[in-house]
């Protein structure tokens, strides 16, 4: 263990830990732009800085190792000064639309602006990236946000692997862009929606959270995924009681603050128009089961072709009993003339995995067979 102090207070670290992670390790927040704790090192924005006894200038917190004896400041006026001069660079190339940006509230820039008391900037103003992309269903790239602090750069390459996008260009040419600048869609981008997760500004923004108010009007609901069996925490954020997006926490035990594309993205269903609510069946089994008067005979081709199918063309609602009952009836009849591997489960990703234990109990002990799958795994 390592024996040393920051701000006045005497702390223990494991051996190779970084003057960031010891303090934030212990509660001690230094500032920080380009830091995450689940990429590697930066040291870009430079807010971080510190001042380490018997060295004669500040140094970058987040890529510093502890070392014995270390005695650290994070604050002062030295350290402050630089930080409030820092900000305003930063601001000096960001548009200060604060008061109407879906992500006040959430944004780490105005965080720090307002910390550090920068309202204005005090160099010549100008947005050198203009350029904003909506070529995808799923994010937005608003290039005159970005402070290029490299986080999406680092988290497509280290913990997805993608490699989709890179910083390229010099000087105030430089910003985040796929090959050749090309749509999201033509690069090896999996659309995870892990950059947009690590994003400290509004540069990348999902699509569904355009124009649904501020970070404090919606109100946040945690749950775990159900489209496999990992368990992923998600925390979705909500206005009106509709989801607006989904979004992994930092202390989720599972996965941390990343979810794949269908736990980020895949959440429509829940208030989609075409959702069943009620049991439904076939016209003409209810026909024949004297639950309608109208006849009705299957069509030359499948509904399920129609793009947009209206179901209650071909089927009719009716409630749980009568469904479970012509359910039971007609597996029961099935197996008995034809054998209970004439039937076969699949089960599906939206059920808890106590329900799909369930079923394939069901299927294996009640019914005997093995013929049952998951609509994870296809």
């Amino acid at each position: 263990m390592i024996q040393l102090t920051i701000d006045g207070r005497a702390i223990q670290v494991q051996d190779g830990a970084t003057v960031m992670e010891a303090a934030r390790a212990n509660g001690i927040d230094i500032p920080h732009l380009c830091y995450h704790p689940d990429l590697s090192v930066s040291g870009g924005c430079r807010l971080c800085l510190v001042e380490i006894e018997g060295r004669p200038f500040p140094v970058p917190g987040c890529g510093l190792a502890c070392a014995d004896d270390m005695v650290i400041r994070t604050q002062s006026e030295q350290l402050s000064a630089m930080r409030r001069e820092i900000i305003d660079l930063f601001i000096s190339d960001h548009p200060l639309d604060c008061v109407t940006c879906d992500k006040a509230g959430a944004c780490l820039l105005q965080k720090y602006a307002y910390e550090y008391g920068i309202s204005e900037t005090s160099h010549d103003f100008e947005v050198s990236r203009t350029l904003y992309q909506d070529d995808n269903p799923f994010f937005l790239r608003d290039h005159q946000y970005c402070i290029l602090c490299g986080r999406c750069v680092r988290v497509c390459s280290e913990i997805v692997g993608a490699n989709a996008i890179e910083i390229v260009g010099r000087g105030f040419e430089s910003h985040v862009a796929t090959p050749f600048d090309g749509p999201m869609i033509d690069s090896s981008c999996v659309f995870c929606g892990s950059c947009v997760q690590v994003c400290p500004t509004a540069a990348l923004m999902p699509v569904s959270r355009r124009g649904q108010g501020r970070e404090w009007d919606l109100d946040r609901v945690k749950t775990i995924c159900g489209y496999c069996g990992v368990g992923c925490e998600i925390e979705y954020a909500r206005r009106n009681g509709k989801i607006v997006y989904a979004q992994a926490r930092p202390d989720a035990p599972v996965n941390g603050e990343f979810l794949c594309s269908k736990g980020r993205y895949g959440w429509d269903f829940a208030t989609s128009p075409q959702r069943l609510t009620r049991p439904m069946i076939r016209r003409d089994v209810a026909y024949d089961l004297g639950l309608t008067d109208d006849p009705w005979t299957l069509p030359d081709s499948s509904p399920l072709a129609d793009e947009k199918p209206r179901i209650e063309d071909s089927f009719v609602p009716v409630d749980w009993d009568t469904a479970l009952n012509l359910i039971g009836e007609r597996l029961a009849d099935t197996v008995k003339e034809y054998g209970p591997d004439s039937v076969m489960g699949l089960s599906s990703a939206r059920c808890t995995n106590e329900e799909n234990y369930l079923f394939q109990k069901f299927m294996r002990a009640g019914i005997g067979t093995n013929n049952v799958d998951h609509c994870a795994r296809l």
